[in-house]
């Protein structure tokens, strides 16, 4: 038996998963293929150009990282652009009513960290905030069960509609792309603890400084090419091919082939199972659990206006049909962009037009300057598959990251992680999946 540490290894997919994978792979040795079938890497965080303002690039749908995803900044550190990652330690509330509060750790030490900062938020009676702060010490005191939704279990802890509405369901829906009333109480429960209670930042957004395109396409693939990493954009892996129940390489679509004998495959969970089709039988089945996942969309509206109507570089919207607005992360002092991000968008049952329109009355209700200004150009984008859904039980069609047979491995977001479809999710299976073939001991 001996260790393989000078192999040929491709990676299909650049997105996060994809490109975690391409680097540390890459890092112990490996001679790295990086396949992608779009024109840039990035996957689903994503940015477009718009004919209003040529020149420029916006976020299709904002991505965001927050003191909790380790992995990912760890990533960032490794290949040296975390400081394009703005780090975000005030987080800023704003109500239909106009009010805003500020959410900012104390002095004190995690868990007891966010206590007066939950106690300053307006919008929450004091009957709502004893509630949740009951139902929170529960969560970390104890695990949920899983033959319910987090909505019921909410429900038998007591929880008033209000502090459902205005806090849970704010939090889960931004998280999770699903109300707490659908959604799996074990990965409820890892939003909040790791999210709010684990340490002083984990509640911290890090917001990416330059575009999403920029970030991961020109920096994160300059890094990925000084690693010694070759990438290929526009190629489109048809199949992977196999020989004596072992991954040999990848038949593209223009009928080209590469050779590799390690293979980590990233694509999302309703292509991996014809990706894989010519497996041996056992990885088809596991493939297959994936396949059950169902999709679950994100639409940002983006809004120009006249004039700048947001103070903050984010905002948080209770009450309202948006969960959190952005300004542009090159935004000048008075740049009048704006996106607003619908997650859960699939339950709203709204066109393009009606959803804007709801989303400029929730703008202008929570941020009075702009209930005067005019909007001069707007654009509604809807990511389909932006998410997949998680109700209770989801765990079920969600293979582990990692390897599915010698020599192949298999990263996603969709892959049981533990963490729902985040960056950080990506990011982790992406590691595992290099890490399962960089530890395999083969005769």
């Amino acid at each position: 038996m001996v260790s393989v540490s000078n192999q040929s290894a491709i990676v299909v997919g650049g997105g996060v998963a994809g490109l975690a994978a391409a680097w540390h792979l890459a890092k112990a040795g490996r001679t790295v293929t990086l396949l992608e079938a779009r024109p840039v890497l990035g996957g689903r965080a994503r940015s477009f150009a718009d004919q209003y303002q040529p020149g420029r690039l916006f976020d299709s749908c904002q991505h965001v990282a927050m003191g909790c995803c380790t992995q990912l900044i760890a990533l960032f550190k490794q290949a040296g652009i975390d400081h394009l990652l703005k780090r975000q330690s005030t987080l800023h509330f704003l109500t239909p009513d106009g009010k805003r509060s500020r959410f900012a750790a104390s002095l004190l030490p995690a868990p007891a960290h966010l206590l007066w900062a939950f106690l300053g938020l307006h919008h929450l009676s004091l009957r709502d905030k004893w509630a949740i702060g009951k139902a929170m010490a529960t969560l970390a005191r104890k695990p949920v069960p899983e033959n319910m939704s987090f909505g019921d279990w909410l429900r038998l802890e007591q929880q008033p509609p209000t502090a459902i509405a205005n806090f849970w369901d704010l939090v889960i829906v931004s998280a999770l792309n699903m109300p707490s009333s659908e959604v799996s109480p074990l990965l409820a429960r890892k939003v909040f603890l790791d999210g709010f209670l684990a340490s002083r930042s984990a509640f911290e957004l890090l917001l990416p400084c330059i575009t999403l395109e920029d970030l991961f396409h020109r920096y994160f693939g300059q890094r990925l090419a000084a690693a010694g990493v070759s990438i290929r954009v526009n190629t489109t892996v048809r199949s992977i091919q196999f020989a004596k129940n072992s991954p040999c390489g990848v038949e593209c679509r223009d009928g080209s082939m590469l050779n590799a004998s390690e293979i980590v495959v990233t694509v999302p969970w309703d292509r991996i199972a014809t990706t894989v089709n010519l497996a041996p039988q056992n990885t088809q089945v596991e493939a297959a659990r994936g396949a059950r996942l169902l999709r679950a969309s994100i639409s940002a509206v983006h809004l120009w206006y006249d004039r700048r109507v947001l103070a903050t570089p984010h905002a948080a919207l209770v009450g309202a049909t948006a969960q959190w607005l952005f300004r542009h992360p090159q935004a000048s002092a008075d740049d009048p962009y704006l996106q607003a991000v619908v997650s859960g968008s699939d339950n709203l049952n709204l066109d393009s037009e009606s959803l804007a329109k709801t989303v400029i009355e929730d703008v202008a209700r929570a941020c009075p300057s702009a209930r005067g200004a005019r909007i001069l150009h707007m654009r509604v984008v809807r990511e389909r598959a932006a998410t997949f859904r998680v109700p209770p039980g989801v765990s079920a069609h969600r293979p582990l990251p990692g390897s599915f047979s010698t020599g192949l491995a298999v990263a996603g977001d969709w892959t049981d992680t533990g963490w729902p479809a985040t960056m950080e999710g990506a990011c982790r299976s992406g590691i595992d999946a290099a890490n399962s073939l960089i530890n395999c001991i083969r005769e």
